[in-house]
């Protein structure tokens, strides 16, 4: 007991030490100590924020190369809107602009070989070269010319770029947007900074007319100007047939099957009333027999008991063509997104014949997301909504309902992106 008591005397020694010395670091240990979920959902990073280490170099003259920037890269990270980013960066360097994937807070990710075969798979035909590089790392900052551009493709990564684009040629840069960021927070520090954003000098390029739309209607930064429209770049996610697809063949017999997208880290998928509204329809008799398995979570959910003896149990993270295979071999796919953008599974789901269970928010209304798919089922986000969602899903499925993949948006990337491409080019040679 001794030895433990005087152990943590050293402890409180050291933390002293650490507040004289670094009032700001011992802030974000304690933080790390006392709230360690807060802490790894990034609700406190002002308290530390990550410089990103570029030196601009005026002998590289003004050649234009676009930096597509992301936090990090990963293969476990590589999901719908990680994935849209390094198929765009593909087709805007096939436009002939030299591109490079960025890293800007974890140095290192995906080798050159494995995200080749990436590229590949992801979008076809002949793959320009695409490098990897780090800035990251302070001793060796990224080395880029004065006439080269940036892509933002997170709010963290257009606020790291505001002490560096001053040094070049043009101040502004292009910022993907995927989702109304800012919704990912309270009121609060992160909250203001990702708004702040908004406000930048950027040509806009939204994954969806319905986000763009959205951005538009709210009017934050520069979205509040009319003129601001013809900036705007905007595109229809491809659901690409080739990958997501009705079964081609009778699935054989066996119990039906539930998929809910389970992220409990990601408060827009709405985990805790999609769960209650869960329970809630597994005690109807349209689910009898059925299995319900969780999916989305790369850190998995434990077995959660439903009614009637449901028990949601999780199943493994896969790939990009073998989470389609899982698509197809199940019957109801829940998939709740509070935010404007429709979010990918529910539309994959769609496209592989199940029917998708989802919500509406502003202008993503139930009459938009039903006239995308007749395998779409649309409510409010209310547990009493989604409950009878799946409980009429349900029935659809147990009626013997075909399984077709009609969807109303691009079934090719070629034809969602490609436009947008040239379009990213021609602004990128104008700067």
């Amino acid at each position: 007991m001794m030895n433990r008591i005087l152990g943590m005397g050293g402890k409180l020694r050291a933390q002293a030490a650490l507040l004289r010395r670094d009032p700001q670091a011992f802030a974000v240990n304690m933080m790390q100590v006392t709230h360690p979920s807060l802490f790894r959902e990034r609700l406190v990073d002002i308290m530390n924020p990550v410089p990103m280490h570029v030196r601009v170099d005026p002998s590289l003259g003004g050649a234009m190369r676009l930096n597509v920037l992301n936090p990090a890269l990963s293969k476990e990270g590589m999901t719908g809107g990680p994935n849209t980013i390094l198929n765009l960066a593909v087709r805007v360097a096939r436009q002939g602009i030299p591109v490079r994937l960025i890293t800007t807070v974890k140095p290192g990710g995906v080798s050159a070989d494995w995200l080749r075969h990436h590229l590949a798979e992801l979008v076809g035909g002949e793959i320009p070269e695409i490098a990897v590089e780090t800035a990251a790392v302070e001793a060796s900052p990224l080395v880029v010319g004065p006439g080269e551009a940036f892509m933002a493709t997170h709010w963290t990564t257009a606020q790291q770029l505001k002490p560096i684009l001053p040094r070049m040629n043009s101040a502004k840069f292009i910022y993907m947007l995927q989702e109304f960021e800012a919704g990912f927070y309270a009121w609060s520090s992160n909250h203001a900074l990702a708004l702040e954003t908004y406000g930048m000098d950027f040509w806009p390029v939204t994954n969806e007319n319905l986000l763009a739309e959205y951005f538009f209607r709210t009017g934050h930064g520069r979205f509040a100007d009319p003129g601001f429209r013809e900036r705007s770049i905007a595109f229809d996610p491809a659901i690409e047939d080739r990958v997501f697809h009705p079964p081609t063949a009778p699935w054989p017999p066996g119990p039906k099957t539930l998929l809910f997208y389970a992220r409990p880290s990601n408060h827009r998928n709405l985990f805790g009333l999609g769960l209650e509204a869960l329970r809630r329809a597994a005690a109807d008799p349209a689910f009898a027999g059925w299995r319900m398995l969780a999916i989305g979570g790369r850190g998995g959910v434990p077995d959660l008991p439903l009614a009637n003896g449901h028990v949601l149990r999780p199943a493994p993270w896969r790939g990009y063509l073998a989470y389609a295979d899982q698509l197809r071999e199940a019957d109801v796919l829940l998939a709740p997104m509070l935010s404007p953008h429709t979010g990918y599974p529910a539309l994959e789901m769609a496209a592989c014949g199940g029917v998708a269970v989802t919500n509406a928010f502003s202008v993503k209304t139930i009459e938009v997301l039903e006239g995308l798919s007749p395998n779409i089922v649309a409510t409010e986000a209310t547990v009493e909504g989604m409950a009878a969602g799946l409980v009429r899903a349900a029935g659809l499925v147990n009626a013997g309902r075909p399984r077709d993949g009609v969807l109303n948006l691009p079934r090719d990337w070629a034809e969602a992106l490609d436009p947008a491409a040239r379009r990213v080019a021609e602004v990128l040679r104008a700067f």
